[in-house]
């Protein structure tokens, strides 16, 4: 995300504040860094303290691969959205250089690529008779060109709604034209990167479809459901060290119990399914591995006579 970081600087370089109301209304429609973060339950020191003294008696063993994988998954996703989430803070902060009644256009050049210029344009889009300001769309876009020539888009985004901290939308980042515009950071992967929104309700939503590895991720479609209680989902993508491969589906109270229905691919090509709950203390308190995968099971028992361990009532009522 190089690309969307350069933009930023010159951004800071030509924001000067001089906004009008009606400025401040369009700004009010983007949102902000930060809006958007998958939150994972955080123990407080003393909560992880009494987990650690649990863990050493738990019954059936800790998930912490599958703890430590959605915490280290949800920063890459947060600090990935938050590049993208600082250009358009910049914007907001900046004096459009065009102005028109429902369409705003900051013009800039690249201050990190010589011969690069920038635009970016926020247009209001018509209501219908009646409309209230919750449903009001808006269409923005960041452009570049090289040396004068046709600019080809970098950024393209929708929202719904007068303030985005209500409001829902859509953002695509397009890297292959960063990448034919030589603006690209070299973790960038191929294709694009579409975050889907909605912060109009209970839960708030996050989606973010990732169409190639990168940016430290693998190819998936992400998705975070936050509840107002601090419960929460967040299906996601993990790795471990013996080349097993899980894309999971997991739900979790406020006080971190949860439980996860895995999607497995093996190192052996094998595909099943495998399901665990753990409690506040992170211990496992059931699991079903028909694969043997997993420390309670492999070695032990053979492809599809693992028998369920734990159970399957102490699972925690999630979302």
């Amino acid at each position: 995300m190089r690309s969307a970081c350069s933009v930023l600087l010159a951004l800071a370089l030509c924001a000067c504040g001089n906004l009008s109301n009606e400025d401040i209304a369009f700004v009010e429609a983007l949102p902000r860094t930060g809006d958007l973060h998958v939150q994972i339950p955080a123990q407080s020191p003393q909560t992880a303290q009494n987990a650690l003294a649990a863990q050493s008696a738990c019954t059936l063993g800790e998930p912490a691969q599958w703890l430590l994988g959605a915490r280290d998954t949800g920063d890459k996703l947060n600090s990935a959205v938050d590049v993208v989430l600082g250009v358009i803070d910049a914007i907001r902060h900046a004096s459009p250089t065009s102005r028109k009644p429902d369409l705003r256009v900051w013009s800039f050049p690249d201050s990190k690529h010589p011969g690069v210029d920038m635009e970016a344009s926020l247009l209001r889009v018509a209501q219908a008779p009646g409309a209230v300001p919750a449903q009001q769309a808006w269409s923005f876009a960041i452009d570049a060109r090289r040396n004068g020539g046709a600019y080809l888009e970098i950024l393209y985004a929708y929202f719904i709604g007068s303030d985005a901290r209500t409001g829902l939308g859509e953002i695509t980042i397009n890297f292959d034209n960063a990448r034919t515009l030589q603006i690209n950071g070299p973790k960038d992967p191929p294709g694009t990167m579409v975050v889907h929104y909605d912060l109009s309700g209970d839960p708030r939503t996050v989606q973010i479809d990732l169409g190639a590895t990168g940016l430290g991720l693998s190819q998936f479609d992400y998705f975070y459901a936050g509840f107002a209680n601090g419960s929460g989902r967040f299906d996601y993508i993990f790795a471990d060290g013996q080349g097993n491969r899980f894309a999971l589906q997991t739900s979790f109270t406020a006080a971190g119990a949860g439980k996860a229905h895995m999607f497995v691919s093996t190192a052996g090509n094998a595909t099943g399914t495998l399901d665990e709950c753990w409690d506040a203390a992170a211990c496992l308190t059931y699991v079903l591995d028909p694969l043997s995968i997993t420390p309670l099971c492999s070695g032990l028992f053979p492809a599809g006579f693992c028998p369920p361990q734990g159970n399957v009532q102490s699972c925690p009522a999630v979302p």
